[in-house]
């Protein structure tokens, strides 16, 4: 286990708040929440084939947006 210095703590604390998400981070949560909108509203309907198709294309998005693991 690696130890960690307690002075060194806030600073990094500050670095972690200071840093940026990516530029492409904004559009990936846009465009999430583009898929997320139809598909909470497919679920509070009664159509089980649109419910799974707004599904599957979010968790792609997600999984997209996510990159290699």
């Amino acid at each position: 286990m690696m130890r960690i210095p307690a002075a060194a703590i806030p600073l990094l604390i500050l670095t972690g708040c200071a840093s940026e998400a990516p530029p492409n981070a904004r559009v990936a949560l846009d465009r999430l929440q583009d898929l997320a909108t139809p598909h909470a509203a497919a679920l509070a309907g009664e159509d089980v084939t649109e419910m799974r198709r707004t599904g599957r294309d979010l968790i792609a998005s997600i999984d997209a947006a996510a990159g290699p693991q």
